[in-house]
């Protein structure tokens, strides 16, 4: 009996070959992209679950003034863990930039923490050489096994020595080598030094958030809703009692296998994903499954009346119902399965373009039973519901009828088609709105007035010994005689990404219960000319007035904090941090960090010193680039020349947003696609049906044009009620999409009318291949054999 039903549906499906393909393209290509999404999808939620008892392990994060961040003061884990028992352990990390020199070689490297002692074995990171308990001592480093092979090639990196060159310059003795770290690691570094060093000025500033601070739970400890909240009380009440400069801040303990997937955190680690995002894309694989499986049950049910005789003729010869379900059944999971196989080596092939678009490094592993298990519950997921009603539906034909050729009753069919029609657009439509507001918003990011002139600023990182060896004099005077700089400037932190705040700022008329962090920039003369930002009051600093040096300008958001207008605030003393001056010039507001957080109240200091040179330069910037490398190499040889350019930098903020939007148009072609391929069968099973009828309207003088309007009108009917449903559907998803940005677009109309354009367009343009073959064919040929 199996044999029979496999026999059958193989020649089911060999007989109606356009339809079959039609399924088999359709389902193949739609499995293709889910897979493809699902694989990402696993592996944005996959981070940081290889560590043991990942499950365990929470990061403290802070609140401060409203503004959450991913850093907390680096005393407070060690006080939680003496006073907490439902703490069993706690480690640190903080981040640092440092030259490295091994030998006559310098590198500049970002990817430098500072760590606890006990941070390998909390974290459970295996070795590969040498001994990963040596971070509780001085002058020892641990580095990573990519490290050891830039550092000293081929040679045993255990034992050797390099310089670290960060504010101490000192020599470490390379102790252990570290197993490259997963990609899916939320923290990613390249080497370990000893907190130590860190906490000579900073280690016990119960005000300084910089550390990335972790805990581990006791296993009797059980983590509900709840007990964490009460704990995070707990560690809200050490720091208060500790705290001498009564930050008002609260902490929360955020979940290890959370971290990466949690957008919003300011000072958060790089490469940071987005929960919002992963929904967003598994939706996506839901829908274009759906689309897929719409079009099977469409064009199995059209197909209905066309094997009624077949189905009439089983019940006839003693074929029980269940026997002829089991039979469609079969022919849907067939072809379930084999549009499997097809999307598996689709996938397959877009593999690796895939992984260059969405900046992953993803394989199939097809034996990984997990993975394979999930796949083959996709298919016989598709198959089951894909043939389960086209199986009822030709499964309940009287036998007696069918065999005397009476149609099987279509009305409630053709509602079940007209609806399935509506939902596959509808879908379409939602993907295409979602497609238009996504790249519109990414557009509007990338070309917003930011408050200065992002173009051309070329920056150079100058080495802070350099001011001791009065080397900055011999700089400046090279950059003054570049024809192709036209201005410059020095700043302490790169206005792109700001990470420094501070609670302390004081003024006349300040409520003593108001607590703003202000974000602060030191920088010289030459600051606001070289951005081109634009004062609204006052002026901006003059570096050969000494009275200057205890001078503040501030932006209107820090203006609006403090209470005071443009023309009173000139004049006006505050004190930040013990350091008292007066305000020179107000500022209009820039973005000194990504769009998607609101700009805040920013002081800037006047500095004459800093450790970046931004200069603006002409359309020749690689000459800028050569030139100036040879200058800086004379005046700093100890050090590795580093420049880039504040465009760029800015970019790279929006890579994450650019990437998404990129997949997602490529998933909306795909689904339109898989859409107008049903609509196309089903046009084409449509007008077979009707092939005399047309004739007959033909041949009593009906024009060509009018018979493709009436078998377009149907369609294109369907595609226009699709629309009532995909509008406002469309419009809530993009409005919870936007509210992750403090500057968005809002959706305007033309969005959806362009929308609706495309789809009707799509589906005029599907349908009238078919209608108009069928309204020029020879009307004499249709009618011969009646």
């Amino acid at each position: 009996m199996l044999k029979n039903y496999f026999i059958t549906a193989f020649r089911s499906l060999k007989r109606f070959k356009l339809f079959t393909f039609l399924n088999v393209f359709g389902l193949s290509t739609g499995m293709a992209c889910s897979i493809l999404i699902m694989l990402w999808v696993q592996d944005e939620k996959s981070y940081d679950k290889f560590i043991p008892n990942a499950g365990e392990i929470y990061r403290l994060t802070s609140e401060v003034s409203g503004s959450k961040a991913a850093v907390t003061p680096p005393p407070v884990v060690d006080a939680v863990q003496q006073q907490i028992p439902a703490i069993e352990k706690v480690t640190r990390v903080v981040p640092v930039s440092a030259t490295v020199s091994v030998a006559d070689k310098k590198f500049d490297e970002k990817n430098i923490l500072y760590a606890d002692a006990d941070f390998l074995q909390f974290f459970g990171y295996p070795l590969i050489r040498g001994n990963g308990n040596v971070l509780g001592q001085p002058n020892h480093v641990v580095i990573t096994a990519a490290a050891a092979v830039k550092y000293f090639g081929t040679e045993d990196a255990v034992g050797k020595t390099l310089k670290v060159e960060n504010g101490y310059n000192s020599d470490y003795v390379v102790s252990g080598v570290l197993k490259n770290l997963p990609h899916n690691s939320h923290l990613q570094f390249s080497m370990l030094l000893p907190i130590s060093y860190y906490n000579i000025s900073n280690g016990n500033d119960w005000g300084n958030f910089s550390a990335y601070s972790y805990v581990k739970l006791n296993k009797h400890f059980e983590a509900t809703s709840s007990s964490i909240a009460s704990l995070e009380k707990q560690i809200d009440l050490i720091h208060q009692k500790n705290d001498q400069s009564n930050t008002k801040s609260r902490f929360t303990l955020q979940p290890l296998t959370d971290i990466h997937l949690t957008a919003g955190l300011q000072l958060d680690v790089e490469g940071q994903g987005n929960m919002q995002n992963v929904k967003i894309f598994s939706i996506a694989a839901i829908f274009i499954l759906v689309i897929a499986c719409i079009n099977f049950m469409n064009l199995s049910t059209a197909l209905g009346s066309t094997r009624a005789k077949e189905v009439g003729l089983r019940k006839t010869i003693g074929a029980r119902r269940i026997d002829v379900v089991l039979q469609l059944m079969g022919e849907s999971l067939i072809v379930a399965l084999l549009s499997l196989f097809i999307g598996l080596l689709f996938a397959w092939l877009l593999l690796p373009l895939f992984n260059q678009l969405a900046s992953k490094n993803i394989t199939i592993n097809l034996l990984n039973i997990k993975l394979l298990g999930q796949l083959l519950a996709i298919a016989t997921t598709v198959g089951m519901v894909s043939g389960s009603y086209p199986a009822i539906f030709m499964s309940s034909f009287n036998p007696v009828k069918a065999l005397k050729g009476v149609k099987a009753p279509k009305g409630e069919l053709s509602y079940l088609r007209s609806g399935l029609v509506i939902v596959q657009f509808a879908v379409s439509v939602i993907l295409i709105v979602s497609t238009l507001v996504v790249n519109y918003q990414l557009k509007y990011i990338s070309s917003r007035d930011i408050g200065f002139n992002k173009q051309n600023l070329l920056y150079l990182q100058v080495p802070q010994v350099g001011y001791q060896k009065n080397n900055y004099s011999a700089l400046k005077q090279a950059l003054q005689q570049n024809n192709a700089i036209k201005n410059y400037t020095v700043v302490d932190h790169l206005p792109t990404y700001l990470t420094t705040g501070t609670t302390d700022v004081t003024w006349s008329g300040k409520n003593p219960d108001q607590q703003t962090v202000f974000p602060h920039i030191g920088a010289d003369e030459n600051f606001i000319k070289t951005f081109n930002m634009r004062l609204i009051a006052g002026r901006s600093f003059n570096d050969s007035s000494p009275a200057d040096d205890n001078a503040y300008m501030i932006n209107e958001t820090a203006l609006k904090a403090m209470g005071m207008k443009p023309t009173t605030a000139i004049g006006q003393r505050i004190t930040t941090n013990g350091n008292s001056g007066t305000i020179i010039g107000v500022v209009q507001d820039f973005n000194f960090k990504p769009v998607q957080q609101a700009i805040e109240p920013l002081i800037i200091k006047h500095n004459s010193r800093a450790g970046f040179v931004v200069m603006r330069v002409n359309t020749n910037a690689r000459n800028v680039i050569t030139q100036l490398k040879t200058v800086f190499q004379d005046l700093y040889p100890n050090y590795p020349y580093s420049y880039g350019f504040v465009d760029q930098d800015i970019a790279k903020l929006y890579v994450s947003e650019q990437r998404t939007g990129m997949l997602f148009n490529i998933f909306s072609i795909i689904s339109i696609i898989i859409s107008c391929l049903g609509l196309f069968g089903l046009a084409t099973f449509a007008i077979q049906k009707r092939v005399k009828e047309i004739g007959v309207r033909r041949v009593l003088g009906a024009s060509a044009q009018s018979i493709v309007a009436m078998l377009s009108a149907d369609f294109i009917k369907l595609v226009g009620s699709s629309l009532l449903v995909a509008f406002p559907v469309s419009w809530y998803i993009m409005h919870q999409w936007l509210e992750n940005y403090a500057y968005r677009i809002t959706i305007s109309w033309w969005v959806f009318a362009i929308a609706g354009f495309c789809a009707l367009l799509i589906a005029l343009v599907t349908v009238s291949y078919q209608s108009v073959k069928a309204a020029y064919a020879n009307p004499v040929k249709r009618l011969r054999n009646d």
